[in-house]
């Protein structure tokens, strides 16, 4: 088709319907960008097309993801106002991510916000990601964490398949869940659809308590000095070496096998040894918490920092 030839990632497209689309969002600080690139990394891996799209019109991520010296010449704002939006104006807008056969961006440029545009419609928001459905194998979605004054990230929470909310264990992190939780609470989210994790975890934060009042968590994301480097770096695509950077790995490849149906190498590697006898591939204590209120333990307590 002629459409291939325009920015569109690598690999065989699988059909428009399944669990496509994941929305990622969550409380300032939480971890969402990071979370959405690395699970967009661990898909690669699988040879599948990915794009990633970076909903927050607010703070602009591309500029941070990108080289300097990347061309970005279609805003995410855009396809969002144009007037007759096509497969090919969308394919033309991603912007292929360097060393990756099979991810590409949509964003929206540095230095823009939502006041360069006109309105931006329900409908516009809802065409655009039904049209995404068709173009790669799957699309993750990072919201802006003030959704409820972003269009496309409102409807992106809406329309997903699977979303993922990430809070942090303080008491801002709190605060945003409470005000924040009542919105959710419209039949149209469908909570069904959600699974909530702590994101950049700390030493020193109270785990157990931070749970209790989330309602319990499905999973814990620790902080990990190397990730921040990789963002400060904008070397966030590629994978993490350091070895206490392997518990969030693990969590990572089982976020894709849980969500997508998908085992990657490091679930491979994990089932293999249990297989054996011979014990978890990574620390005990990074074993998946459940979701319960109270009773958890606190997994990990190495490093300091946010981001």
């Amino acid at each position: 088709m002629e459409q291939d030839k325009v920015n569109c990632p690598k690999g065989t497209r699988e059909g428009p319907l399944g669990d496509k689309i994941l929305a990622v969002m969550g409380s300032p600080g939480s971890g969402k960008t990071v979370t959405a690139v690395k699970l967009a990394a661990a898909l690669a891996k699988q040879k599948k097309n990915v794009i990633v799209v970076f909903c927050d019109p607010f703070t602009p991520v591309m500029p941070v993801m990108l080289p300097p010296d990347a061309v970005h010449d279609i805003s995410f704002g855009e396809l969002l106002t144009a007037p007759g939006l096509t497969q090919a104006n969308i394919l033309n807008a991603c912007v292929p991510v360097p060393d990756s056969e099979y991810i590409s961006l949509l964003g929206y440029k540095g230095g823009e916000s939502l006041m360069q545009y006109p309105k931006i419609t329900r409908d516009k928001a809802v065409e655009l990601f039904v049209s995404l459905r068709y173009l790669a194998d799957y699309i993750i979605l990072d919201c802006a964490a003030v959704f409820e004054a972003d269009p496309a990230s409102f409807v992106g929470i809406e329309i997903a398949d699977k979303v993922l909310r990430l809070g942090t264990a303080n008491l801002k992190g709190i605060s945003y869940f409470q005000s924040h939780n009542p919105m959710l609470a419209d039949s149209r989210f469908n909570k069904e659809r959600f699974q909530t994790a702590i994101g950049c975890l700390k030493v020193g934060q109270d785990w157990e308590a931070v749970s209790g009042q989330y309602g319990g968590v499905d999973r814990v994301l620790p902080y990990v000095a190397e990730l921040e480097q990789q963002d400060n770096e904008r070397r966030l695509f590629q994978p993490l070496q350091a070895q206490e950077s392997a518990p969030y790995s693990v969590e990572i490849s089982r976020i894709v096998g849980e969500l997508f149906g998908l085992q990657t190498a490091a679930m491979g590697k994990e089932k293999r040894t249990k297989e054996k006898g011979t014990g978890p591939s990574v620390s005990p204590q990074a074993a998946k918490p459940g979701r319960a209120k109270g009773g958890l333990k606190l997994p990990f307590s190495r490093k300091r920092g946010e981001f």
